[in-house]
């Protein structure tokens, strides 16, 4: 899919990751709908947008409500014309402790930003995209933790990736051709995700104090965003479902797998006519019966 000449929304685009895609997509002649929940760091990018050529449009946008996407998604038709793109990049992440150790609070604020916000940008904007029939894409950002990294202290965030990840591969399967999926899973880039706790909502424990120490370590040694970005770009247009940045986590996804196929050989191996349990094919025995 070209980039060129096409409308793309962008959530959690004021910054980081979204940001860099922002301009990348104006630096190829895309038109780009920034949200954001901080909306002057939105329209901070938009203008940079502007600055490029392209046609931009900034939004507050907090992905929890799909009032707000709804909107979002009425804006950027009546800016543009039409809409081709839709990143669903918002993301928070809560700081570490043992998976026993994270609040209720916490466990609703990015489970509620990191999968409901994704499933509500689908929604609202996959619907427009089937019945417009243009070659669309939607893009949701998953992570290296998508893949299988079970890193101490993060269980929620890993979950709320997985989830990610999830839901881009049943949505792939259910999507007509010309509407495409990619999960976007980057190992550590240079983001201001460590700061996500200071735009916190008051009814899930409100704003809170960020370690700057996160975003001093992201500078010194992390993928740069437009690094990232730029890879994205390139395989958007390729049509990957995968969109990958970091080389070394294969070897994290391999361990997993490993580890998965070593049980399934010690467990439950292969014998002739174990598929008389494949749920997929006892549905499409049942639908050819009632077909035929």
């Amino acid at each position: 899919m070209e980039v060129a000449g096409t409308s793309a929304v962008i959530t959690g685009g004021g910054n980081g990751l979204g940001r860099a895609i922002a301009i990348a997509l104006a630096r190829e002649g895309a038109n780009v709908a920034v949200a954001d929940v901080e909306h002057d760091a939105a329209e901070s990018v938009a203008r940079e947008v502007e600055a490029l050529g392209a046609k931009a449009l900034a939004a507050r946008v907090d992905v929890t409500r799909e009032e707000d996407l709804e909107r979002l998604a009425d804006d950027a038709w009546a800016a543009f014309g039409s809409v081709e793109l839709l990143f669903n990049n918002a993301g928070v992440g809560a700081g570490r402790a043992p998976a026993y150790g994270f609040s209720a609070d916490d466990v609703r604020w990015i489970l509620g930003v990191n999968v409901e916000g994704v499933l509500n940008g689908i929604r609202v904007f996959a619907p427009r995209f089937i019945e417009g029939g243009r070659e669309s894409r939607i893009v949701n950002t998953g992570s290296e933790h998508s893949l299988g990294i079970p890193f101490p202290g993060s269980a929620v965030y890993t979950a709320s990736k997985h989830a990610v990840l999830a839901i881009s591969d049943v949505l792939r399967a259910e999507l007509p051709e010309h509407v495409g999926v990619s999960v976007f899973c980057p190992g550590w880039v240079a983001t201001s995700i460590w700061r996500s706790s200071e735009r916190r909502p008051e009814h899930l424990g409100g704003p809170q104090e960020a370690n700057p120490a996160g975003g001093k370590l992201s500078a010194e040694h992390a993928m740069s965003a437009v690094e990232a970005a730029d890879m994205v770009l390139q395989q958007i247009r390729e049509g990957r479902f995968y969109l990958l940045t970091h080389p070394h986590v294969i070897e994290y996804a391999q361990t997993r797998w490993n580890d998965v196929e070593a049980a399934f050989a010690e467990q439950a191996p292969r014998y002739e006519g174990d598929d008389r349990y494949d749920v997929a094919k006892a549905i499409a025995r049942i639908r050819a019966a009632r077909a035929g």
